[in-house]
Formats: structure tokens, C-alpha cells, sequence
């Protein structure tokens, strides 16, 4: 399913491609993720622009787990507890493309289970809130829905079978 969808008059095309599809190290710009609390609820945070979900850029030398881990940490005062690759966002950006941006790119995603500390912003991020499920394409952000949505339904999957195996 391709999604279109603009951003700040720069125009782009986005599909979700669920594991196992492993893109391109070099192309994998990004790693988020839908951060389970222990309650089901998803854990956001918010630079006061919008919800979305803790992650960010690797840093030199970082695996793309490394850079989820960091990120949730510094965005969300969380410890990550679990975490499973759930797929990537593969992007296309529309001509004309700027000439520092990649016109491909991918952006990895992960179910998690985060433990939440004190909330003590220290960077961009400036507030964390917990939403159910049901709520977390309505509030995010992005203007990709359609791909959020998809995305949620593989996290929900992981969070369902993870659920079953710690019933007793």
C-alpha cells in the first residue's frame, strides 16, 4: 500500500514493508518505536509540535537496536526491556528533491517493552504521555496514517503473542 503525503511543501511516497524485509543498513536513516508499558498502553513524546514515537538518528558506529535503545532512554526516560523489529517505512521522495536529501531511504520500526522512569526532559522532547492503542494514530503526528495504522496492527500482533506467553 503507497501512501503520499506532504511536509513542509516537500511531497513524498511511503509504504510500510513488514518483517522480514530488512532494508539497506546504508539507506536506514532512523529506528523508532511503538513503546509498550507494562498496562498495553503505547508511550509518545512530544517536542510541543505533535506526538511521536521515541527514536532518532544513529550515531557513528551505533547497530540500529543501539540507536532505539539510546534514543528511548534520552527521549522518553525509559529503559527497553524487549524489543523486536517489526518492519521499516521505505520512502520515496518527489522531485524536485533537494540536493543534500536521499531521494530513498528507510526507516526502521520496533515493537518494544519499556519500563518508564521519572520523566526528566534533558533534550528535544519536552513531554511523554501514555495513550491506549486505539488512540495512537489519531494523535501522532505524521501525516502518513494509513502506514501508521499498519505499523500499530504488526505492534499490536507482537504485543498480543508477548502477552500470552507471560499468562500464566
Amino acid at each position: 500500500m503507497l501512501e503520499f503525503y506532504k511536509r513542509r511543501e516537500r511531497q513524498f511516497q511511503s509504504e510500510w514493508l513488514t518483517a522480514p524485509f530488512v532494508p539497506p543498513r546504508e539507506l536506514t536513516i532512523q529506528a523508532s518505536g511503538l513503546c509498550f508499558t507494562p498496562d498495553g498502553n503505547i508511550t509518545l513524546v512530544s517536542d510541543g509540535k505533535g506526538w511521536v514515537c521515541p527514536g532518532g538518528y544513529p550515531e557513528e558506529g551505533e547497530t540500529l537496536e543501539q540507536t532505539l535503545i539510546r534514543e528511548i532512554a534520552e527521549e522518553a526516560c525509559a529503559q527497553v526491556i524487549d524489543c523486536q523489529y517489526i518492519g521499516s517505512i521505505r520512502t520515496y521522495e518527489l522531485p524536485p528533491v533537494p540536493e543534500s536529501s536521499l531521494p530513498l531511504f528507510y526507516q526502521a520500526r520496533y515493537w518494544v517493552r519499556v519500563a518508564n522512569g521519572p520523566f526528566l526532559p534533558q533534550h528535544e522532547m519536552t513531554l511523554r504521555q501514555d495513550f491506549p492503542p486505539s488512540e495512537f494514530v489519531a494523535v501522532l503526528r505524521w501525516n502518513a496514517k494509513l502506514t501508521a495504522g499498519r505499523m500499530l496492527e504488526d505492534a499490536l500482533a507482537i504485543e498480543m503473542r508477548m502477552a500470552r506467553r507471560a499468562a500464566p
